[in-house]
Formats: C-alpha cells, sequence, structure tokens
C-alpha cells in the first residue's frame, strides 16, 4: 500500500513537475513576443525619423537656401509651403511624442486610455465605441500604465482585420476592492476563430506577458455574440501591503 502511495506521489509531483516547465516556456515565448512587438515600434518610429522628420529638414533647410539665392520666389507661395511643411513635422513629431511618452501617462490613466481610443475611433469609424471611464483615478506607477495602455494596443491591433460594420466596443474601467479592472467587451465579433491560429497564439502571448508584467490576471470570457477580455492588477494601495 505505501509502495502504491510512493508511486502515486512520484507521478504526481513528475506531472506538475512538467506543467511548471511548460508554462515557463509558455511565459518566456509570451515575453519574447511582446519584447518583438515593442522592438518593431521602435523601428517603424526610427523609420518615420528618419524618411519623415529627417526629409521634411532638409528640404525645408534646401528650401531656403534656394529662396535667397533666388528672390524673385513670391512670399505668398514660400509661406504657404512652409505651413504645409511645418505642418506635417508636427503631426510627425506629435506620433513620435506619443510613443516615446503617451498622453496623460504620468497623471491619469483614464484620460491616457480615453486618448488611444480616440485616435481608434478617427481610424477606424464604422467602429461603434461606448466607453465608461472614470473621472478620478488613484495614481498608478507609469510602468503599469505602459503595460495597461500597450496591452489595450495590442489588442486592438490583433483584433483590427476581423472588425467589421456590425462591431461594438466598449470599454470600461473599474476599481475594486483588492483589483483595477479594464474591460474591453467586443459585440459582434468572433475573435476565436480556430481558422485564424496566427490570432488565437498573439492573443495567448499577450494574456500571459500581461499576467507575468503586472502581476496581475488576464482572461477571456464568450457571452452570447459578446467576447469580453479582462485585464486585473493590483491597485497601488494594495500592492504597498503584499
Amino acid at each position: 500500500m505505501l509502495t502504491i502511495i510512493n508511486c502515486l506521489s512520484i507521478v504526481i509531483s513528475i506531472a506538475v513537475l512538467f506543467c511548471l516547465v511548460k508554462s515557463h516556456k509558455q511565459t518566456q515565448r509570451a515575453l519574447i513576443w511582446w519584447n518583438s512587438r515593442q522592438s518593431m515600434r521602435m523601428y517603424q518610429q526610427g523609420e518615420m525619423i528618419q524618411n519623415g522628420l529627417l526629409q521634411e529638414s532638409f528640404v525645408i533647410r534646401r528650401h531656403l537656401e534656394v529662396s535667397l539665392l533666388n528672390p524673385s520666389v513670391s512670399q505668398q507661395q514660400q509661406e504657404k509651403y512652409y505651413l504645409a511643411t511645418i505642418e506635417k513635422f508636427h503631426h510627425s513629431l506629435k506620433e513620435l511624442s506619443d510613443y516615446l511618452f503617451p498622453a496623460h501617462i504620468d497623471d491619469s490613466l483614464p484620460l491616457a486610455i480615453r486618448h488611444i481610443l480616440a485616435k481608434w475611433e478617427s481610424q477606424i469609424p464604422k467602429l461603434n465605441f461606448q466607453i465608461e471611464l472614470p473621472n478620478d483615478w488613484h495614481h498608478e506607477s507609469v510602468f503599469i500604465s505602459s503595460v495597461i495602455l500597450i496591452a489595450l494596443e495590442d489588442l486592438l491591433q490583433i483584433i483590427s482585420p476581423t472588425i467589421s460594420h456590425k462591431l461594438s466596443l466598449s470599454v470600461s474601467l473599474k476599481s475594486k476592492k483588492s483589483w483595477n479592472e479594464l474591460t474591453v467587451n467586443f459585440s459582434g465579433i468572433q475573435i476565436f476563430n480556430k481558422s485564424n491560429n496566427s490570432n488565437l497564439s498573439e492573443l495567448d502571448y499577450l494574456r500571459r506577458a500581461f499576467i507575468f508584467l503586472t502581476l496581475g490576471e488576464c482572461f477571456y470570457q464568450k457571452n452570447n455574440n459578446d467576447e469580453i477580455w479582462y485585464f486585473r492588477w493590483r491597485s497601488p494601495e494594495n500592492t504597498k501591503h503584499t
């Protein structure tokens, strides 16, 4: 009898160890995926600087040199050109600024989330947005806020190819007793379509990376035609006492 119990104990221990190793590898893959997406964003921003800001500044300089050598160019034409170029310059700088330091990230998480959603509203006007964000919110660390904003942005980017005109998107932010919770509700879309394994893998990586980086929770539920994502993390007050 004792031998059987010992054998069962060994089998259970091996099974637990196997699960831990498997979970560790999956989390490792998720963090590699997360880092690769951030690296790609940095590459895209660098490309934007090289092909946008640097090119525009060079063109402005050349235009100024030509206008000094050729005073016959009308003042009005020059002013129109400079205004148009400076507008492009400003737009590129704003995009770069939002990437390096997202708006409101250091003072208000609800406003930072609203800023991201406003960008998506302008990009996909057919999307029906419903936003429920509190006016007041406790202070979050810049790191946690960054992870939350990146997770929201990545979730929308992964799902955006499947968006149709019938889709409604509800986003809410709530503070509960021991957890803060960001809820993203997609209505009228089948996110977990088995025919799209790439999306499934990316969504699983997103979930695992969020859990690891925030020591929180991230899970998905289906309710009729709604597919709901929950992102949970501990509030600063509760973190201090743990």
